[in-house]
C-alpha cells in the first residue's frame, strides 16, 4: 500500500504551477512545501540532503585556505563519485536556464528535504546550529555558482527591490567606491547596488565596502554576502514554523521513526561549541583556576591540576586540553602564555619552542592549518592510550580505583557520594559517573547525559551565573 504526506502551504503561493513555485535552481525556502510525498521518498531525499550537509562541513574543516568557489567545486566532485548527481546539478548550476520536469522534481526535492531536516533539528539547539552553518555555508557555495542572468533572475524570483545606481552616482562617489573596493578592476563596467547598512554587516566589518547615510554600496560580485545574510535571518525566523510542523507530526509514529532516525544521524562534535558570548566573558587566564575548581568536567581538571603541579603534560594531555582551552574560547595569545609560563618552569625557551608549534597548531596556525576541534567523550573514552606518566583520557576508565577515589576528595564528594560514582565508573557507566559528578556539584538533576567536556563545561558556567 502506498502511503503518502500532504504539507499543505499556510501561505498562499502565487501559483499552483510548480513551474511558478520552483522557477530557480537557489531556493531561499521561505514557504512550507505542498503537494504529495511517499515516506520511502521522504527518508530518502533527507539522507541524501544530511550526506550532503556532512560533506559541506568536512570540506570547510579540511579546507580552510581555500576560496569559496574551490571548495564549492571539490563539494561536486565528491557528490558526483557518491553518485549523487542530481544535487551535483543543482549546486553547480548557473541559475535557471532549463524547466524541464526533472529540474522541477529536483528543486522540489531540494525544497521538502530542507524542510523536513529544519523540522528534525528545531527542538534540540546544538543540532539546530550545526544544521544553520551547514545550510548557510551551502547556500554561500551555490551561489557562488550564479551566472549574471542567475543573479538577475534570483533578484526578480524573490522580488528584492535592488536597482543599481545610475552612472551620475556612480560618478559622484566614485573615488569612495574604488578605495572601499580595491577587489573591483573596472568600476565603469561594475554595477553597484544601495543597501541598508545593516544587512551587510560582514562586509563593513572588513571594511570591504562604501557605506554613505545608512546605505552601503555594494559591487555585483558581492552580492552574494547580502543575500547569504537574508538567507540567515530566513532560517532563523523559520525555526518556528519548523518547530510547529514538528509538533503536528508527533501523534504519527510513521513520522516520529523518520525524524528520530535523522536526528541519530546529525553529528555535531565537529564544531567548537562555544558561541555564547556570555560564557566567553568568564574565560580568561586568571579565571582558569578558579575555573577548574567549579566548571570543569573531572578529566580537564584532573589535567589543569597536572599542569599546574608539574608544569608539563605528556603529547597526549596537551593535546586534549588545548584543544579543550580552545573550546571554551580561550585565545591563542592567552593560551601560548599559560603552556610557556608552566612549561619553562622545567625547560628553557629553546625547548619550548617545539612545544609551542603544537599549541599554534591546534589552533589552526601551522601545519595543515585545520580548524581542530575539541575532543567528544566518546573519542576521549574510546581512542586515548593511557600510559603511567599520562593524564589524559577518561579518569572514570582510564585511572586505577585509589587514584579516582582520591581525585574525588580532592573535589570535596562525602564518602556516600563518591561511593555512588565510582559504583557507576566500575560498572563501565563512564558517562553516568560523569553525569553524577555534575548533579551533586551543582545541585541538580540532568536528564541528559554529557556528550563533551565543552558541553558540561558551558552549562556548569550557567548554573553559576543563573
Amino acid at each position: 500500500m502506498l502511503v503518502t504526506k500532504k504539507f499543505r502551504s499556510p501561505i498562499k503561493l502565487s501559483s499552483s504551477n510548480p513551474a511558478d513555485v520552483y522557477s530557480h535552481d537557489l531556493q531561499l525556502y521561505q514557504n512550507v512545501p505542498f503537494g504529495e510525498i511517499t515516506l520511502d521518498e521522504l527518508q530518502e531525499i533527507s539522507e541524501t540532503r544530511l550526506k550532503v550537509l556532512s560533506l559541506v562541513e568536512h570540506i570547510h574543516l579540511q579546507k580552510l585556505t581555500m576560496s569559496v568557489s574551490q571548495r564549492k567545486a571539490i563539494l561536486v566532485e565528491m557528490l558526483c563519485k557518491e553518485g549523487l548527481d542530481e544535487f551535483a546539478r543543482l549546486i553547480d548550476s548557473p541559475g535557471c536556464r532549463s524547466h524541464t520536469d526533472m529540474d522541477i522534481h529536483n528543486r522540489r526535492k531540494d525544497h521538502i528535504s530542507h524542510f523536513i531536516l529544519r523540522s528534525v533539528v528545531a527542538f534540540d539547539s546544538l543540532k539546530k546550529r550545526w544544521f544553520f552553518k551547514q545550510e548557510s555555508r551551502l547556500f554561500k557555495w551555490r551561489f557562488s555558482s550564479l551566472d549574471d542572468e542567475g543573479i538577475k533572475q534570483f533578484i526578480r524570483v524573490n522580488n528584492f527591490d535592488l536597482i543599481p545606481i545610475n552612472q551620475s552616482e556612480k560618478e559622484d562617489i566614485r573615488d569612495y567606491l574604488q578605495i572601499s573596493s580595491p577587489h573591483v578592476s573596472n568600476i565603469n563596467n561594475t554595477h553597484f547596488y544601495r543597501i541598508p547598512f545593516s544587512h551587510i554587516a560582514s562586509l563593513i566589518k572588513n571594511r570591504k565596502v562604501f557605506v554613505m547615510q545608512g546605505e552601503a554600496f555594494v559591487p555585483e560580485q558581492d552580492l552574494a554576502f547580502v543575500f547569504a545574510s537574508h538567507f540567515r535571518r530566513i532560517l532563523i525566523s523559520n525555526f518556528e514554523i519548523a518547530r510547529e510542523a514538528r509538533a503536528n507530526s508527533c501523534n504519527d509514529e510513521r513520522f516520529t521513526g523518520i525524524f528520530a532516525n535523522l536526528a541519530k544521524m546529525i553529528h555535531t562534535e565537529n564544531t567548537i561549541l562555544v558561541h555564547d558570548k556570555e560564557i566567553q566573558q568568564y574565560v580568561s587566564l586568571n579565571k582558569l583556576d578558579m575555573l577548574a575548581e567549579t566548571s570543569y568536567p573531572l578529566c580537564m581538571r584532573v589535567l589543569h591540576k597536572a599542569l599546574r603541579k608539574n608544569h608539563h603534560l605528556t603529547h597526549g594531555g596537551r593535546v586534549q586540553y588545548c584543544l579543550f582551552l580552545k573550546g571554551m574560547g580561550l585565545s591563542l595569545s592567552d593560551a601560548m602564555t599559560l603552556w610557556k609560563d608552566e612549561f619553562t618552569k622545567v625547560m628553557n625557551d629553546t625547548a619550548f619552542k617545539e612545544h609551542s608549534y603544537t599549541v599554534r597548531f591546534v589552533y589552526g596556525q601551522e601545519g595543515s592549518r585545520r580548524d581542530y576541534q575539541p575532543y567528544t567523550c566518546r573519542k576521549i573514552i574510546e581512542s586515548s592510550t593511557v600510559g603511567p606518566r599520562d593524564y589524559h583520557g577518561c579518569p572514570f576508565k582510564h585511572m586505577l580505583h585509589d587514584v579516582l577515589e582520591n581525585e574525588l576528595v580532592d573535589c570535596g564528594f562525602s564518602a556516600l557520594e563518591r561511593s555512588a560514582i565510582i559504583n557507576l565508573s566500575e560498572a563501565g557507566q563512564y558517562s553516568a559517573a560523569c553525569n553524577k559528578c555534575y548533579e551533586i556539584k551543582h545541585d541538580c538533576l540532568n536528564d541528559t547525559l554529557f556528550e563533551h567536556p565543552n558541553i558540561y563545561f558551558n552549562e556548569s558556567v550557567k548554573q553559576h551565573t543563573l
